[in-house]
C-alpha cells in the first residue's frame, strides 16, 4: 500500500512539475512587441523613412522643429496605408515609424494589437474649439467640458472610443489561461481520496489483526477500555518495531552477501596471481 501511495504522489509531482515548466516556458518564449526605436530622438538619428498624415501639421513640425530632411518623410492618407507601410518597414519601401497626434494614434491602435506607441509624446499642445469673438457658446462649452472632466465622464468617453478593446480582450483571454492552484483541484482530489482509502485499509488491517490477537471480553468494565486502548497502541508500536527490524535484517543480509562476494573475488584474484607467477618460473 505504501508503494501505491508513493507512485500516486510521484505521478502528482510529475504533472505539477510538467505543467509549471510548460507555463514558465510559455511566459518566457511568448512573442512580445519589440522595436529598436526608443523615442523621437532615436527615430531622428536612425535615418529611416518616417510616415505622417497627409495634410496635417506633423510635416511642418518634423521639418522646422526637428530638422528632419524632407526626403525622409512619406505622406500617407489612410489607416490601411499606415499599417502596410509599418509592416513593410524601411527595407521594403515602408517606414520605420509613423508620427501623428495621440488621439488619432490611439484610435488607429485600438484594433491593431501587433503595433504600439514607442516613447513619450514630444509636444504638449492641446485640443481646442474655435468660436467667434464674444460668442456665448465659448463659455458654455468650457463649462460643459469642465463638468465632464470632474465627473469622470470625459475619461469614460475616451475609454469607450480610444481604448484598445481588441487588445484588452486578448489580454483578458491570456489572463484566464494562467496556471493557478485551482487548475490542479481534480488532481489533488484524486490523490487525497487515494491516500484516505489507503489509510482506511491500513487501519482496518491493523484493527483486524489486533482483534484476532486480543479478543474482546464480553463483559468489559469502563476502566478496562483505557487499558485496551493502551494495548492497541502498544500493538501498533510493536508492529512498527517488527517492520523496522525486518528492514534492518534485509539491509544487513544484503551487505553481508556483498561482503562475502568481495572476499570470494579477492581469493580468486590471489589464486590467479599465484598461477601466473608459477608459469613465469
Amino acid at each position: 500500500m505504501g508503494r501505491i501511495l508513493l507512485i500516486i504522489w510521484l505521478f502528482v509531482v510529475l504533472i505539477v512539475t510538467s505543467s509549471y515548466t510548460a507555463s514558465l516556458t510559455s511566459i518566457l518564449t511568448a512573442q512580445q512587441l519589440y522595436s529598436p526605436l526608443k523615442g523621437i530622438e532615436s527615430l531622428v538619428a536612425s535615418g529611416d523613412p518616417i510616415g505622417y498624415q497627409q495634410g496635417s501639421f506633423s510635416r511642418d513640425y518634423l521639418i522646422e522643429e526637428l530638422k528632419i530632411q524632407e526626403s525622409r518623410l512619406v505622406p500617407l492618407n489612410s489607416p490601411e496605408a499606415y499599417e502596410k507601410a509599418l509592416e513593410d518597414g524601411p527595407s521594403k519601401g515602408g517606414v520605420a515609424a509613423f508620427v501623428d497626434e495621440s488621439a488619432y494614434m490611439e484610435l488607429f491602435l485600438s484594433t491593431r494589437c501587433h503595433l504600439s506607441i514607442v516613447g513619450q509624446g514630444f509636444t504638449k499642445n492641446g485640443w481646442g474649439f474655435a468660436f467667434p469673438r464674444d460668442s456665448p457658446l465659448a463659455v458654455e462649452m468650457s463649462t460643459a467640458i469642465l463638468k465632464l472632466s470632474e465627473t469622470g465622464e470625459l475619461q469614460r468617453i475616451h475609454d469607450k472610443w480610444l481604448k484598445s478593446i481588441a487588445c484588452s480582450s486578448l489580454g483578458a483571454k491570456l489572463q484566464t489561461e494562467r496556471l493557478e492552484l485551482g487548475s490542479f483541484s481534480g488532481l489533488f482530489i484524486i490523490s487525497g481520496v487515494a491516500c484516505f482509502f489507503a489509510l482506511f485499509i491500513y487501519f482496518a488491517q491493523i484493527l483486524w489483526q489486533f482483534r484476532h490477537k486480543y479478543p474482546k471480553q464480553p463483559t468489559a468494565a469502563p476502566s478496562s477500555r483505557f487499558g485496551r486502548l493502551h494495548t492497541f497502541l502498544s500493538f501498533v508500536d510493536e508492529k512498527q518495531e517488527v517492520g523496522n527490524k525486518k528492514k534492518r535484517i534485509l539491509t544487513e543480509g544484503g551487505s553481508h552477501r556483498s561482503h562475502d562476494s568481495d572476499e570470494v573475488g579477492r581469493e580468486r584474484s590471489h589464486g590467479t596471481i599465484d598461477i601466473t607467477s608459477n608459469s613465469q618460473i
